[in-house]
């Protein structure tokens, strides 16, 4: 039984920074942040199965996309943490950087060294998103070493040019 589930998809070059990204939106967030930007994503299995849907996905946006980017962990169980490494590591055999973002105040922990980037804290409005120098959100990229380095300050650049 899928406990993966999405509601949309989209291609964005302002997610994950260098990369056009195909990111997924995934439901089941356990996250209760104020002034929610999607607040339908706190709704458990809504959307459709991604696993039904992944390989159509990849294939549709092959040629767009560089990276895919997961926007949510769904229900954070076991089973949805394992689905999500399994999509990742799919979308890394076809050439694709991954990433995920997640909304718990945490540090990356080790079921997601899959991810090439990992973006992760709650949204909290007083403190903005990534794009403020004032934010409790963290994004990461993997460096070649398999390390996790913060370059939440690649946000606050773009927007300086922006």
């Amino acid at each position: 039984m899928a406990s993966i589930y999405y509601t949309e998809v989209d291609l964005s070059p302002y997610e994950v920074p260098n990369e056009q990204s195909l990111c997924i939106y995934i439901s089941g967030c356990q996250q209760v942040c104020q002034n929610c930007h999607y607040p339908d994503l706190r709704k458990a299995n809504y959307g459709e199965p991604l696993i039904d849907f992944f390989e159509k996905l990849l294939e549709l946006y092959f040629y767009q996309a560089t990276c895919v980017c997961f926007l949510g962990e769904g229900e954070n169980t076991p089973q949805s943490r394992r689905e999500l490494a399994i999509f990742a590591k799919q979308a890394s055999k076809m050439g694709k950087r991954v990433c995920l973002y997640s909304g718990r105040d945490i540090e990356p922990e080790n079921w997601m060294n899959v991810f090439d980037y990992i973006k992760v804290g709650s949204y909290q409005q007083f403190l903005g998103s990534l794009d403020s120098p004032s934010t409790n959100q963290v994004f990461y990229r993997k460096n070649v070493d398999g390390i996790y380095e913060n370059i939440t300050y690649t946000f606050w650049l773009r927007e300086m040019v922006l």
